[in-house]
């Protein structure tokens, strides 16, 4: 009986529960799904009188915006007033978002942040929360930053965050971080993190980044935030877009990213008549202007240094745009 030893070891080995507690710490994360193409909105942020983020309304908001034909939706983005939101607050309000019933499969969250620490944290508290990606814009104090510097900035993020479910769509909006996203950054990081870094948000209004960027990286998800290019990069291979004019005009948006996969076509009238009221108005205001006729009060507030529109203003810039 020299051979029992090995013999029963061999039966231990095959015993089932031996065999599941093996396989464990070979078992692959589970994939995740592809981001889809299509329509973003970057949401606006309701608040209630002191200027705390209404999170039910944001929730309504949210899901009338996803039943009208929205791919998902931006948290505290550019749009979503998200640089003047704590850490804290944006993580808050993503659980009771998602505790009040949207799909957090469906929400893209904004970093809003100019250092590492906290958007590691947010980049965190989106993965503990099981949402799509992080939207990361460049840090936004110092100026004439390196190509190499913005590298490392992503890099340690990434690195600090060490979760390979990580995904990361970069945010070229130079005109109010003052800092672009190049290709050759792009490229940098593509080849780094490939897994990580699937996307871009262009947000300068840049049309001829957006197309080298469809054309220099297959694969690489290319969303524009200015409406009118929407038709002519879809129909180059781009991704959709992440927009605001998303929030007030849900189908008209997403009409034009489907024109876009159909064939190039020239941008309809409805969408430049509302780009010739908006001249002379900030943009987070006059949207949140017509939030408030369309939803109720909670769209009034902005926070400071924003302001809303006068009595006089609002008037006026309703005057001018279809509320329907």
């Amino acid at each position: 009986m020299r051979n029992a030893p090995v013999l029963l070891a061999l039966l231990i080995f095959l015993t089932p529960p031996f065999l599941m507690a093996m396989d464990r710490p070979y078992q692959l994360p589970p994939k995740i799904s592809e981001l889809e193409n299509g329509v973003y909105a970057a949401a606006l942020t309701p608040m209630h009188p002191e200027l705390s983020c209404d999170t039910a309304e944001l929730a309504d908001h949210c899901n009338d915006l996803l039943a009208r034909g929205c791919k998902g939706v931006v948290l505290f983005g550019t749009t979503g007033e998200g640089p003047s939101f704590s850490v804290k607050e944006r993580l808050n309000a993503l659980e009771r978002v998602i505790q009040a019933g949207v799909d957090p499969q469906k929400i893209i969250l904004g970093n809003g942040s100019a250092n590492i620490p906290d958007t590691v944290e947010l980049a965190k508290g989106a993965l503990k929360n099981n949402c799509r990606a992080i939207l990361i814009a460049p840090p936004s104090f110092f100026k004439t930053v390196t190509e190499e510097g913005v590298i490392a900035f992503y890099r340690e993020i990434i690195q600090a965050t060490a979760d390979p479910n990580l995904r990361v769509l970069l945010y070229h909006i130079p005109q109010f971080s003052g800092v672009p996203i190049t290709t050759k950054i792009i490229h940098a990081l593509r080849e780094e993190f490939t897994d990580i870094v699937i996307g871009i948000k262009e947000s300068e209004g840049n049309l001829n980044l957006a197309m080298e960027a469809i054309r220099i990286f297959p694969g690489f998800k290319v969303f524009v935030g200015n409406e009118k290019h929407i038709i002519e990069t879809v129909q180059a291979g781009g991704s959709g877009t992440i927009c605001g004019i998303a929030n007030l005009y849900p189908e008209l948006i997403c009409s034009l990213y489907q024109q876009g996969k159909t064939a190039n076509a020239a941008n309809p009238q409805a969408l430049l008549s509302f780009f010739e009221a908006m001249k002379g108005y900030p943009f987070v205001p006059a949207f949140k202007a017509m939030m408030q006729k369309k939803r109720g009060s909670a769209w009034h507030s902005v926070r400071p240094p924003l302001v809303p529109l006068s009595a006089d203003q609002s008037n006026d810039f309703l005057g001018k745009v279809d509320i329907s």
